[in-house]
């Protein structure tokens, strides 16, 4: 990041600091769309009368696209460079997302969705690919855990937007366009020369599965709980007589959590190793899904616990991001990340649907249970995995 003694840096080291900068903000602003879109989406289908195994079927439908875009992406940043390629990618976005407002019906949402989600997927695995790199290997955790941060930002931003705009009309569409467009803003700063990152041939994403399939199954595990949260929890919030405004800043209360929680987290990870550091959030991961699940609370406390809740599972993540900076570089690291985003996407793809039928089995709290019982599989599988003790820097 940009310091104030930046000037007495060589320029190669300005350079990095103001990608890095450039490419924090780009991906943390469009964040702040995700956040928004997602839950709109939702609740708009909620209000039409839409029971929730369908409406989680549609969400989830977005997932297609987000396993899809990766696929591409290592060779589209070849072509174009990764600057252009992040430039041209948000252009799209805006342009299928406005596009979800006229053509306004569940069927053509389960074309659009998927369509801008191979976008925005596109958008994650280049600038995450890239903020990895320039992270460097000295303090990769805490870097990405600020990264991780300002994302969670944005995430958490985003659905207090629905409470200045509604969920009517074209004022959220209109919104999130906006948002959008100003994430594309921080690239312009950024030399077109720099953006020659990731021309290397390198494995293709799908054989990174069978490089890395530790972090593969971890970032699926993940997927599948951040889509179902996303898409089901406002309604889950809705089920449970929490009134709009408050059923909005749920996702809001688990977003900011991992705004205070990310860099600590990532501190942790550089410290000790980074599989103590997936432990830990797997444990928090369990417990706060088995509190929200069994004990009536008022609504202080239900948002303490989901602040904690969210900010530690929230962890998982940028951990795995973390292992795999550790261990790829250039062209390579694009291609591992392409595949992190598939294994996301296709834990994503079920998650939606999986929550949806828990919740209409068990309304609301078998969305609950559900995390439940995947938190609790991934700590028995972190259990037996080996920890190993980074070495720390002594700078």
């Amino acid at each position: 990041m940009p310091s104030m003694n930046a000037s007495r840096l060589p320029e190669h080291e300005r350079e990095r600091r103001w990608s890095l900068a450039a490419a924090i903000a780009s991906v943390t602003v469009f964040g702040l769309s995700v956040g928004q879109g997602g839950p709109l989406l939702s609740l708009l289908l909620e209000q039409r009368g839409v029971d929730a195994t369908l409406n989680g079927l549609n969400a989830g439908a977005t997932f297609i696209g987000v396993i899809v875009g990766p696929l591409l992406a290592p060779r589209l940043v070849r072509h174009f460079g990764i600057r252009d390629f992040l430039l041209i990618c948000f252009g799209l976005d805006i342009a299928l997302f406005l596009a979800l407002k006229p053509f306004d019906t569940i069927v053509a949402w389960f074309v659009l969705r998927p369509l801008g989600a191979a976008v925005g997927s596109s958008i994650f695995t280049a600038g995450e690919a890239w903020i990895n790199q320039l992270a460097g290997d000295a303090g990769r955790g805490r870097i990405i855990g600020v990264y991780a941060a300002a994302l969670s930002a944005g995430f958490g931003l985003g659905p207090l937007i629905l409470s200045i705009t509604g969920i009517s009309g074209w004022p959220p569409f209109v919104a999130n366009a906006v948002i959008s467009a100003l994430a594309a803003v921080p690239l312009l700063g950024v030399r077109r020369t720099g953006g020659t990152f990731g021309g290397e041939a390198a494995a293709t994403p799908l054989r990174m599965f069978l490089r890395a399939p530790e972090i593969m199954a971890t970032v699926a595990v993940f997927g599948l709980y951040e889509a179902a949260l996303m898409s089901l929890l406002p309604i889950w919030g809705v089920r449970s007589g929490l009134s709009e405004r408050l059923t909005a800043a749920t996702l809001s209360a688990v977003y900011f959590g991992s705004i205070i929680l990310q860099v600590v987290i990532g501190w942790l990870s550089d410290r000790v190793s980074r599989i103590a550091a997936l432990r830990l959030c797997g444990v928090a991961g369990l417990m706060g899904a088995a509190l929200l699940a069994n004990l009536p609370m008022p609504e202080a406390a239900l948002f303490v616990v989901l602040f904690v809740w969210g900010g530690m599972a929230s962890g998982i993540y940028p951990v795995a991001l973390s292992i795999a900076g550790d261990r790829f570089r250039g062209g390579e690291l694009v291609s591992v990340n392409a595949a992190m985003i598939i294994a996301y996407g296709l834990g994503a793809l079920v998650g939606p649907p999986l929550g949806g039928l828990a919740m209409d089995i068990r309304s609301p709290q078998g969305l609950l249970w559900l995390f439940v019982i995947l938190f609790s599989a991934l700590v028995a599988a972190l259990l037996i995995a080996p920890t190993t003790r980074r070495p720390v820097s002594p700078h």
